[in-house]
């Protein structure tokens, strides 16, 4: 398992107590998102709105593999700086 440079990290979205989805990016322009989970190396990912169970309503957020990441639950990190 690597280390994460903290740094580089805006967003934060927690999984489970082990995981988290960590956001590095985003690009408003291309509608992209940079995210990935823990360690591994992050991907660009697009943004889509998608109804989310939590507020019964359409969120934007985007894909990391198989699950939905709604921006309204990632929490804003200040990279440590």
């Amino acid at each position: 398992m690597g280390t994460v440079d903290l740094q580089s990290v805006i967003g934060i979205y927690p999984v489970c107590n082990t995981g988290a989805v960590l956001v590095y990016a985003i690009d408003y322009a291309e509608d992209k998102v940079l995210a990935g989970m823990n360690a591994d190396p992050p991907e660009w990912c697009s943004l889509v709105e998608e109804y989310y169970e939590c507020t019964e309503e359409k969120e934007l957020g985007f894909h990391l593999g198989s699950f939905f990441v709604p921006f309204c639950e990632v929490q804003r990190f200040y990279g440590g700086a």
